[in-house]
């Protein structure tokens, strides 16, 4: 790992004048804006962490903790982030660390304005979720100060916590050849990432190397009234007998539809969904949801280990990593 005294010797300045803006204190100090960006651009490319929370931890300091943000989109995901927090509490408490996290929401497209990603106030490092498009241009041009996670994105400029988001398609399609389905379609989130736009991709792929008439793709907000009104405004004739759902937000919108219609699920039409909401509202629906179970508590710990590895000095450069997800079959799903 990079020292000071080498970022000194790469950029020409002292090793004061390194020393702070590396502890955020170049504003107070009135040290330049382009010393400042050249000094953060020297440590960047050596790889330098920021090692004071480090110091404080190995001499046993505990009245000093990691200082951590978590920044999480204002969008349709907003209740997500339950399940992400139960994640981060569970490895908080697996640690040997005092941690301080922060949960800072930010609007979608918007992160750029997010002062906490420039201003260098004090945070050891953060988590950032549900980047979108404009979000992770602007996090590849950006020049941060800390070390960062990123949940659910790809990048080769900062370490990852992805899931198997191909796979979900795969999965999706296969469940639905096996159940019977011959004509399928999907109601996915308008609001779209990567991951997503992959997952639709391997959904509509495998299911017609499966030999299954995919209809057009509907697309709605993500929430049960959107899955409801989908489905009352169908008539009984184009209704596909299977429906992947891009939420079990809309898939539980969806079946109250069908209940209305009077429309059986399974027999009639099998539906399933991605299982990112809290597992009870699948598991107890009528009839019970099944859903491809996405790992967000193992991933919000991943994104912890990762972001305090970097922290603490036991790993450092990007690293990556996939988790996989799981089929949980309930009753609006039959296999035969």
């Amino acid at each position: 790992m990079a020292t000071i005294k080498q970022i000194a010797e790469k950029t020409g300045y002292s090793q004061s004048t390194v020393s702070i803006v590396l502890r955020n204190r170049a504003e107070e100090r009135k040290i330049p804006e382009k010393t400042q960006r050249i000094i953060l651009q020297a440590a960047k490319e050596l790889n330098y962490q920021p090692s004071m929370a480090a110091r404080r931890l190995r001499s046993g300091e505990q009245d000093e903790s990691l200082q951590i943000a978590l920044l999480w989109a204002q969008d349709f995901r907003a209740s997500m982030m339950v399940r992400f927090l139960k994640g981060l509490r569970s490895g908080i408490e697996k640690m040997q660390l005092k941690i301080h996290l922060t949960v800072i929401p930010y609007s979608t497209g918007e992160l750029e304005k997010e002062k906490l990603l420039r201003s260098r106030n004090g945070y050891h490092g953060a988590i950032i979720c549900n980047a979108s498009e404009e979000d992770m241009k602007f996090l590849h041009t950006a020049r941060l100060p800390v070390p960062v996670v990123l949940y659910n994105r790809e990048s080769e400029q900062y370490s990852t916590v992805c899931m198997d988001n191909a796979g979900i398609g795969q999965m999706a399609a296969e469940i639905l050849k096996q159940g019977g389905s011959r004509r399928v379609q999907m109601f996915a989130s308008a609001a779209k990432f990567p991951g997503a736009e992959k997952r639709d991709a391997a959904f509509e792929q495998r299911a017609k190397e499966l030999g299954l008439e995919v209809m057009p793709v509907i697309f709605c907000e993500s929430s049960r009234e959107q899955g409801r009104s989908i489905v009352i405004n169908i008539s009984k004739e184009n209704l596909p007998d299977g429906i992947f759902c891009g939420s079990d937000a809309i898939a539980l919108g969806v079946l109250r539809g069908f209940h209305e219609k009077n429309v059986a699920c399974p027999q009639r039409v099998r539906v399933l969904a991605v299982g990112n909401g809290e597992p009870e509202e699948a598991a107890f629906s009528v009839p019970s949801l099944s859903v491809i179970s996405l790992p967000m508590e193992e991933m919000a710990e991943e994104c912890l280990k990762m972001l305090t590895d970097t922290l603490t000095g036991v790993q450092s450069g990007i690293r990556s990593r996939e988790l996989p997800v799981r089929m949980i079959l309930r009753e609006s799903v039959t296999v035969g």
